[in-house]
């Protein structure tokens, strides 16, 4: 099951690269940026009845993306296109490794024997790297994965 999940985030992390390289960071951050501002803007819209709120999400939207249109332009007429499909695909791969191994690895493995056993794998190895150096990753393990991670650690202590 280890080897699987090996395949799994080494498969999942080629795909992810590509398709950041692909969108580029420029067009991610745009969009990432689109969806938080346009939330915001419409939670702070006073008059929450009918269409409102959703004309008030969309052309929020709009604005952060046509912002991100020029913002691309440039990034394209300053030939700095390799930069930004190189800077895409290592943010889609740093994200995806921040999510797949705290959040999506534990949550599809919880409740089998997966976690337990060998402790010489890809998954395991970046998991425990990024708990012990980045304490801030342990806020985005589900309370019920960190027990076991806790009894875990606590089995192999003894």
């Amino acid at each position: 099951m280890n080897l699987l999940i090996d395949i799994f985030l080494v498969a999942s992390i080629a795909a992810i690269a590509y398709l950041g390289w692909k969108a580029g960071l420029t067009r991610s951050f745009f969009a990432v940026l689109a969806g938080f501002l346009a939330m915001f803007a419409a939670h702070k819209y006073p008059y929450h009845d009918g269409i409102n709120i959703y004309l008030v999400f969309v052309i929020t939207a709009l604005f952060v993306m046509m912002a991100g249109g020029f913002t691309l332009r440039i990034v394209h007429f300053f030939y700095m296109n390799i930069v930004d499909k190189a800077g895409g695909a290592a943010l889609s791969v740093l994200v995806w490794l921040v999510v797949s191994v705290n959040i999506v690895v534990p949550t599809l493995t919880h409740g089998t024997h997966a976690l337990d056993g060998s402790t010489h794998t890809l998954y395991k190895t970046i998991s425990d790297t990024m708990q012990r150096n980045i304490p801030l990753f342990r806020d985005y393990v589900p309370a019920s994965l960190e027990t076991k991670a806790l009894e875990r650690q606590r089995k192999t202590e003894v």
